[in-house]
């Protein structure tokens, strides 16, 4: 659920905030002068082992003290991060980089940074990228925005101006907040606040509450009371459970409970759970409950469960349920299955024993897939096979495949299938199309060939579009074409009214026609209204008119008015004033009325009117009364549609 998750810039953020942060509690660097006496010469220069490899030989020896680094060339850092890389994964690799990032400066940066630039692997890239601005930031802050503001659009720049941010924050808040305030609105500008207030967090989480709270309020500004409350609470959970109380009700102080429930539950859950109790009934209260619950459930899922029993039905139960089982089913999937089986039915053991499955099926997904066959048959069955399935063709398509043939026949058999070859269909639609065209079954065969053809032309609509014009069966072509043709309308409405031609029967050219006709008209109803009103009188131009009319009357009722007003009699005619008729009702029902009676065939006439009248009757009526003596009904239907008023 959305409200229980960062945005997606905050994950980023807290990374690169790892990073500045875990780099500046190494002890700063120092840059020694470069002078030598014939004492410290003698002293430091050393043979090179045999097998060790040249310093480049502009370097500036290391002095003894290692409280003390010296400045180093540019070729010499280069030469380390390679050797480094070649240890890459190790424990010690990132340490490594971080003190080499303190060597920089500005003089020997750039060329640092150009050489990273190189690096084939975009994970090193960027955090070396991230290392050495933030390092640079400290030094010159406005050259490193800059330099970071060069890169191309993408993580890489996200985290390199992210890094410089933080970087400057740490040493000049005042100007780094005044730099980002003047950004534009927007996730650049969020980003750049949450870096500044991370940074101020880490070392004052009060002073970055102030700081925080005298600013203007701006867009997402709720979101920068996490990292605030997530560090406070980790060193005195009771002050920021106090403060976070203390703010006034909205969606910062529901955030701030949030952070607060969150992260004390990863150190005392039951301290935690006893303060949300203790917290007026309301949105941050849920949001404090059930992330109790799910830090709660890492450490001890036994007990959450016992604990989450006692709660009353609701959605803060339910949510819990949902959360305690998904952790709870990483430690031990089958202590969990027994929890969730337990529980009263209904869809929040439903969704519990979903999140279950998935987890089970990823470890053991045979001893999942028999658990599951084995269920009675009903709705948790089903959405148990639909969840088995969706993770078995996700690693193991024709496994996925055999064991849904070998499920009883049935609708649940079906829509396993049916979940495979969708998820098929997205890595390989040809082999799944080939595989559902030598289905037995012609429903089934029908069904799972129009999930493909729809899920193909949407990632390759001409591939699609050439592989179902190609069927030999003329039948399947025309069942499987008009979703194509849908699909390519939803893009390009004019290029899809060229491929109606391709269909062989009437049946499959009015399916086409209908769909085209409701994408155009939400993008150009006019052109749209055109290209329907050339068709002959028959089915794709009824069914097209339909289409037309009930798009077009969502977005501009009067202009499809205006244009129904030019149409001749005819049955289309007809379709096409039901449509408008149908979408105008509820606004104007007067209108919807008088055109009802200007539909062609009098028994249809009669019953949309009659249709129309009894709506009216229960919101207005007198007028409706008062318009349906003068109407074109026989005497007998207004007797008895007057009898209900």
């Amino acid at each position: 659920m959305q409200r229980f998750a960062l945005p997606l810039f905050l994950a980023l953020t807290a990374l690169v905030i790892g990073i500045v942060i875990g780099r500046s509690t190494v002890a700063p660097a120092k840059i020694s002068s470069s002078r030598t006496d014939n004492s410290s010469s003698t002293e430091t220069t050393t043979s090179n082992p045999a097998n060790s490899p040249a310093v480049p030989s502009r370097d500036v020896v290391v002095a003894p003290d290692s409280q003390t680094a010296v400045a180093i060339s540019s070729e010499s850092i280069i030469f380390k991060i390679k050797a480094a890389l070649g240890h890459s994964g190790s424990r010690r690799t990132y340490a490594t980089f971080s003190k080499l990032a303190d060597t920089v400066d500005a003089k020997n940066v750039r060329e640092v940074l150009a050489f990273v630039q190189t690096l084939p692997k975009p994970q090193e890239k960027s955090m070396l990228i991230s290392l050495f601005v933030g390092r640079w930031a400290e030094l010159d802050p406005q050259a490193a925005i800059a330099y970071a503001q060069t890169l191309p659009a993408g993580s890489v720049r996200n985290w390199a101006i992210t890094s410089a941010v933080g970087g400057w924050a740490e040493h000049d808040t005042a100007a780094a907040t005044a730099w980002a305030q003047q950004l534009p609105a927007g996730p650049g500008r969020d980003q750049a606040m949450q870096t500044i207030v991370s940074a101020l967090a880490d070392k004052d989480p009060q002073g970055a509450l102030a700081f925080l709270q005298s600013l203007p309020a701006g867009r997402n500004r709720q979101s920068l009371y996490w990292p605030i409350f997530s560090r406070w609470t980790l060193t005195d959970p009771l002050a920021a459970a106090e403060r976070a109380s203390q703010m006034p009700a909205g969606a910062s102080r529901d955030t701030a409970l949030q952070v607060v429930g969150s992260n004390w539950a990863n150190q005392d859950p039951e301290a935690a759970f006893a303060w949300a109790n203790t917290l007026p009934a309301g949105q941050g209260r849920n949001n404090a409950l059930q992330n109790i619950f799910s830090s709660w459930a890492n450490k001890d899922p036994q007990k959450a469960a016992t604990i989450i029993a006692s709660l009353p039905p609701g959605a803060v139960r339910d949510q819990s349920i949902h959360n305690v089982a998904s952790q709870w089913a990483q430690a031990d999937t089958r202590a969990a299955l027994k929890w969730t089986q337990e529980l009263p039915p209904g869809d929040a053991q439903r969704n519990a024993m979903r999140a279950v499955l998935a987890t089970w099926v990823q470890s053991e997904p045979a001893a999942a897939a028999e658990y599951v066959a084995g269920l009675p048959a009903g709705k948790v069955q089903e959405d148990a096979m639909a969840s088995i399935a969706m993770q078995m063709a996700a690693s193991d398509v024709q496994s996925a495949i055999s064991w849904a043939q070998k499920l009883p026949e049935g609708p649940a058999r079906q829509n396993t299938l049916t979940n495979i070859i969708t998820q098929w269909s997205e890595a390989d639609p040809q082999a799944a199309a080939d595989f559902a065209l030598r289905t037995s079954d012609a429903e089934a065969r029908k069904a799972l060939l129009e999930n493909i053809s729809r899920q193909w032309a949407r990632n390759d609509p001409q591939a699609a579009l050439t592989w179902a014009g190609n069927l030999p069966d003329a039948a399947v072509r025309d069942s499987v074409l008009p979703n194509v043709i849908a699909v390519i309308a939803e893009s390009d409405p004019r290029e899809a009214a060229k491929l109606v031609s391709r269909l062989s029967t009437p049946d499959a050219q009015a399916t086409a026609a209908a769909a085209i006709a409701w994408q155009w008209a939400g993008g150009d109803p006019e052109a749209a209204s055109k290209w329907v009103a050339s068709f002959p009188e028959g089915k794709s131009r009824q069914q097209a008119f339909e289409s037309l009319m009930n798009r077009w009357s969502q977005s501009d009722p009067y202009e499809a008015g205006v244009w129904l007003g030019t149409l001749p009699a005819g049955e289309s005619r007809d379709a096409a004033v039901i449509s408008y008729t149908r979408r105008v009702v509820a606004s104007d029902p007067q209108a919807a009325a008088q055109w009802a009676e200007t539909i062609a065939t009098q028994n249809v006439r009669d019953r949309q009117i009659e249709s129309i009248v009894v709506s009216w009757l229960r919101s207005d009526a007198n007028r409706a009364a008062a318009w349906l003596s003068n109407s074109s009904l026989p005497p007998e239907t207004k007797a008895r549609l007057l009898s209900q008023k």
